[in-house]
C-alpha cells in the first residue's frame, strides 16, 4: 500500500471504531437510562430509533457533501458532530435532550460511515474492497469493545452521563485525518469532469433510467435492513441480557465482548470470499 492507501485505512477503521463506540455507550447506558428518568421501554426505544433516523438523514446528507467538497473534509467534519453530540449527552438530563443529542450524533455517524466506504473504494483495486472494508469493519468491533470495558468500570462508579464524556475523543482523530490523507485521483478527476460538465450533484442522477433507479432501491433496501437490524439489536441487546438473565452492567459487558469477537472473524471471512 501507499503512504496515502495505509492513512486512509487506518483513518476509516479509526473512524468507524469511535461511531461503534458511540453506540455501544448507548447500549450499555440504556437501563440505567430508563431507571434514573423513570421513563417506559417505549420511551427508550425512540431513543435508539431517532439515531437510526438521524444516521439515514447524515448518509443522505452528507453523501452529497462529500461529492461537492470531497470526502476527506466531509469525512472529518461528520467526526466532529458526532464526537460533539456523543459528549453532549453528559449534559443530558431529561428525555428531549437526549432524543436531540442522539438525532445529531446517528446524523454525524450515518454521514460518517458512508463518507468512510466511499474512501475506501476510490483509494483501492476493486478486487481489495471486500477485504479492506471488513478490516475497517473490524476496527469498529476494536470501539465496540472498548466501550463495553469502559461501560463496565464508570457506569457504576460515575453514572451513565459520565461515560459519554469520552466521546470527545474523536475530535483528536480529524487533526490526523486532515493532515494525512488526501484525496484519490479517482475522485480529483471526476470532481473536475463534473464542474467542466456543468454538472448537477442531485440524488437524482442515482434514477436517471430505470435499471439504474432498481438497482439503487434495492441497494438501499438491503442497507436499511442490514443498518437497522444492527444497530436496534446491539443497541437493546445488554439491557435484554441485564433484565432476562439478571446480570450486571460487568458482566453484561463480558457477553458483548464475546458476540464482538465472533462479528469481527465474520466480517474477515465473507470479507475474503467477497473478493474471491
Amino acid at each position: 500500500m501507499t503512504k496515502n492507501q495505509k492513512w486512509v485505512l487506518a483513518s476509516t477503521a479509526s473512524g468507524f471504531s469511535l461511531e461503534n463506540m458511540d453506540i455501544m455507550f448507548l447500549s450499555f447506558a440504556l437501563a440505567p437510562i430508563i431507571a434514573s428518568l423513570h421513563i417506559s421501554s417505549t420511551a427508550a426505544g425512540w431513543i435508539g430509533s431517532i439515531t437510526n433516523l438521524g444516521m439515514l438523514a447524515g448518509g443522505a446528507i452528507f453523501g452529497l457533501v462529500g461529492d461537492r467538497i470531497g470526502r476527506v473534509k466531509t469525512f472529518t467534519y461528520t467526526i466532529f458532530i458526532f464526537a460533539l453530540a456523543t459528549a453532549a449527552m453528559f449534559f443530558a438530563h431529561s428525555l428531549p435532550a437526549i432524543y436531540l443529542c442522539r438525532f445529531l450524533a446517528g446524523i454525524g455517524a450515518g454521514g460518517e460511515y458512508g463518507v468512510g466506504i466511499a474512501l475506501i473504494a476510490e483509494n483501492f483495486e476493486p478486487h481489495l474492497i471486500g477485504r479492506l472494508t471488513s478490516v475497517a469493519a473490524i476496527g469498529g468491533q476494536v470501539g465496540a469493545i472498548f466501550a463495553a470495558i469502559m461501560a463496565a468500570y464508570i457506569i457504576p462508579h460515575f453514572g451513565w452521563n459520565a461515560l459519554f464524556l469520552l466521546g470527545i475523543i474523536p475530535v483528536i482523530l480529524t487533526f490526523f485525518i486532515r493532515r494525512h490523507v488526501h484525496e484519490s485521483q479517482e475522485f480529483i478527476v471526476a470532481h473536475q469532469k463534473t464542474i467542466a460538465n456543468h454538472q448537477r450533484i442531485s440524488v437524482g442522477r442515482l434514477f436517471a433510467t430505470p435499471r439504474l433507479a432498481m438497482q439503487t432501491l434495492g441497494l438501499m433496501i438491503m442497507t436499511i435492513v442490514q443498518i437497522a437490524g444492527y444497530f436496534g439489536l446491539m443497541i437493546w441487546l445488554p439491557s435484554i441480557v441485564q433484565k432476562q438473565q439478571g446480570l450486571s452492567v460487568s458482566r453484561s459487558s463480558i457477553w458483548m465482548i464475546a458476540t464482538i469477537v465472533g462479528m469481527s472473524i465474520g466480517m474477515l471471512v465473507f470479507g475474503t470470499v467477497m473478493d474471491n
